[in-house]
């Protein structure tokens, strides 16, 4: 029984090392040779014991069988090349079958079959170990590993014939083996270290590579990281606020100096967290999901180390730490250009704005003026022809004075319309602008409050091309609206006037003719000390009948901007609460000299009337009768077309019955300069009278096609319809 127990326990012991090398064939080759070792000791005993037991000592041919092909294994792990399941199992196969052949035909023929097989395993064993050993380099652990495996297989080989011959165990065999263990399992225990220590080597090295690769990879992306850090806009930031309120900044990138010019380290080192303009704080604070978590966008200022303000939209995600802290983990883009931009673009929408609103406005008052011209010349007209008609001493001669004084100021004020839509007549010439200021010195300080100053400064000559009379009107204007402005306060009142050099920057925030060029201006300026304006008053300052005080409603600022800008120049308006208002007219510069005046005497005298055929077109009938009747108290054969096209038939049934023909350029049906060429066109010499209630201008580039023709404003005079009339008939 104790026998029986102990070889239980061997067979125990060597299927715990043998079971995991058939489940783990990529075993170190020391514990597939301790396997074999243990399988050939088993073996060795069983031959003891085998005479009394002969079915254990039949066992004795596997488990010899065994321990050559773990000989076998081992070795071919050594070098790298595993098979350790298919050697146990094959060797476990032959072993079955010679303990078969030793139980059923003959002990020696199973020792003849170890014979055959055994040997030569155990001998590929140790050519396997030479070979790697000539292949890997002079190793010293694999030429002893090839040495004890030859000498296992030589010891093999005598084991088997002694065994074949009949001999059975005895203690010279015993001891044979016994002496030759040792050294030969110590060699195969160092080619096993040297196994290990080559695989602790290659592991060594493998994670040294991948931990340099790691390394490059590290690197690369710090590099990557730097570089956005560095060269973009965007910069990542992580605050912490802690339970008790207090505010750090735990990690900032590199761009913060690019945006705020604060370092890295003074943004955490000096905790300086506090960059959010202080307008904007509250807002932030606000907009943070601080109670909850999440995430959230919006837009703030920045302050920065040179007292600058950037703009900055930023995306934050708040985190809430069990421990009570908050952290605030965000990426912000510098977008101060694109909002400075966008602001700069609406400025230049609300210019434009205001732009086509004064162009709009303006094209009203000419479109009414040009109606209002229209009536005058009906109401003048008929009024005067009333007067020289009516006998002496007549009791309604006052009543009509006083219509055509009212109509006449109401021409006047139409005029102003016209002025303001930047469609007035003007006569320019050279003039000293300082001159015309200087000289309306005295008109201008009875027109004022009694407790206001006026003071002069005159400047160098400012000679420009103008009308003088509405360089007058401007003047005044300017002067009046001043005035209005102190009240009944003291204060001062300051004309000046000069020459100054204009740069795009000066001609940029000016009211008036777009796209003035740079250069030499000359200037009028009227400043007052009063009460001033704020921005939204400044803005509408050239609107008609806007004003700051109730008795300061009217055309005023809005007649000056239509003169300048008819002028081709521009008006300056420097204002502030508290501070006075400034008001600086630019005009282009001329360099000539004011030519005087011709003598009275001088002036070409008028031609003698003389009776001439003409063709009068207007699609007023009032104007129509009231011209006719001008023109026939002078003279002149009038017969009267009420459109252009009834006009353009009328004289082309008699084209030369006609010595001139006087046409109003707005008419509904055919516009009047289409009306002349036609009548051109039927007769290129016929003289033309062109009539309008817009300037003179206007009708020189309505009817540049038209070639030589006279222009007269309404509301006209009989004597100055005649006189344009005789001007173009051809002298006789």
């Amino acid at each position: 029984m104790t026998l029986e127990i102990l070889l239980f326990a061997l067979f125990a012991l060597f299927g715990a090392i043998g079971l995991p090398i058939l489940a783990r064939p990529d075993r170190t080759p020391i514990v597939i040779w301790i396997a074999g070792w243990m399988s050939a000791a088993m073996g060795g005993l069983l031959v003891v014991i085998g005479p009394e037991l002969r079915w254990l000592y039949a066992l004795s041919h596997p488990l010899g069988t065994l321990f050559a092909f773990l000989l076998l294994a081992g070795t071919l792990a050594w070098v790298g090349r595993p098979a350790t399941r298919a050697l146990v199992i094959g060797g476990c196969l032959f072993g079955a079958a010679r303990s078969l052949v030793e139980l059923t035909i003959s002990p020696k023929l199973a020792y003849a079959m170890a014979l055959a097989v055994e040997p030569p395993v155990v001998i590929s064993a140790a050519v396997i170990a030479w070979r790697y050993r000539a292949n890997d380099g002079p190793r010293f652990d694999g030429r002893l590993l090839a040495a004890s495996l030859l000498a296992l297989a030589g010891a093999g080989v005598a084991h088997l014939v002694w065994l074949h011959q009949g001999g059975g165990a005895s203690l010279p065999l015993l001891a044979v083996w016994l002496a030759a263990t040792p050294p030969l399992f110590g060699v195969q225990l160092m080619a096993g270290a040297a196994f290990m220590r080559r695989a602790v080597e290659k592991s060594r090295d493998e994670l040294e590579r991948r931990v340099q690769e790691r390394t490059c990879e590290l690197r690369a992306s710090e590099e990557r990281w730097r570089a956005v850090s560095e060269l973009g806009s965007d910069l990542s930031f992580a605050y912490r606020i802690d339970p008790g309120g207090g505010v750090r900044v735990e990690w900032v990138s590199e761009a913060v100096q690019a945006v705020t010019g604060y370092t890295q380290e003074e943004m955490i080192e000096q905790a300086r967290p506090r960059v959010i303009h202080p307008e904007d704080r509250d807002r932030v604070l606000r907009t943070l999901p601080l109670a909850t978590g999440g995430e959230c966008q919006l837009s703030f200022r920045a302050l920065c180390r040179d007292n600058g303000v950037r703009w900055l939209d930023a995306r934050m995600r708040v985190r809430r730490d069990p421990d009570g802290s908050v952290q605030l983990l965000g990426a912000a883009r510098d977008v101060t250009e694109a909002r400075e931009a966008e602001e700069a673009r609406h400025r230049l929408e609300l210019q434009m704005l205001e732009s086509q609103r004064l162009e709009s406005l303006g094209q009203l008052s000419g479109g009414i003026a040009h109606d209002f011209n229209n009536l005058l010349t009906v109401i003048l007209g008929n009024a005067r022809l009333a007067l020289a008609d009516l006998p002496a001493d007549s009791p309604v001669e006052q009543r009509l004075e006083r219509i055509l004084a009212a109509a006449e100021h109401g021409a006047a004020l139409t005029d102003q319309m016209v002025v303001y839509a930047g469609r007035g007549s003007h006569v320019r010439k050279p003039a000293n602008l300082s001159e015309i200021a200087q000289e309306m010195l005295e008109l201008l300080r009875v027109s004022l409050p009694p407790r206001c100053e006026l003071v002069f400064e005159k400047g160098s000559d400012a000679w420009s091309e103008v009308d003088a009379t509405q360089i007058r009107q401007v003047v005044l204007s300017l002067v009046s609206n001043a005035g209005e402005a102190l009240g009944e306060a003291p204060g001062r009142i300051t004309v000046r006037s000069g020459v100054q050099d204009a740069d795009a920057a000066c001609l940029a925030d000016g009211h008036g003719a777009p796209d003035l060029a740079p250069g030499r201006y000359a200037y009028l300026e009227v400043a007052d000390d009063g009460p001033g304006m704020d921005a939204a008053a400044q803005r509408r300052a050239f609107e008609p009948f806007f004003g700051t005080r109730p008795s300061g409603r009217g055309l005023g600022l809005a007649t000056v901007l239509g003169i300048v800008r008819g002028h081709g120049g521009l008006v300056k308006l420097a204002s502030a609460p508290g501070r006075g208002s400034r008001f600086r007219v630019l005009l282009p510069g001329s360099g000539e000299l004011l030519l005087p005046s011709a003598p009275p005497g001088d002036a070409a005298a008028p031609r003698s009337g003389r009776s001439a055929r003409v063709l009068l077109v207007d699609d007023e009938p009032g104007v129509l009768e009231v011209a006719a009747r001008f023109l026939e108290r002078e003279g002149f054969d009038v017969v009267t077309a009420g459109s252009g096209r009834a006009g353009v038939d009328r004289f082309a049934a008699e084209p030369a019955g006609f010595e001139a023909a006087v046409v109003d350029l707005t008419m509904p049906d055919v516009s009047g300069e289409q009306v002349a060429a036609e009548l051109r066109a039927l007769r290129p010499d016929l003289p033309l009278v062109l009539a309008s209630g817009f300037s003179p201008e206007l009708a020189a580039a309505r009817c540049l096609a038209l070639g030589a023709a006279r222009f007269v404003s309404k509301p006209y005079a009989a004597g100055d319809l005649a006189q344009a009339v005789r001007d173009v008939l051809p002298a006789r």
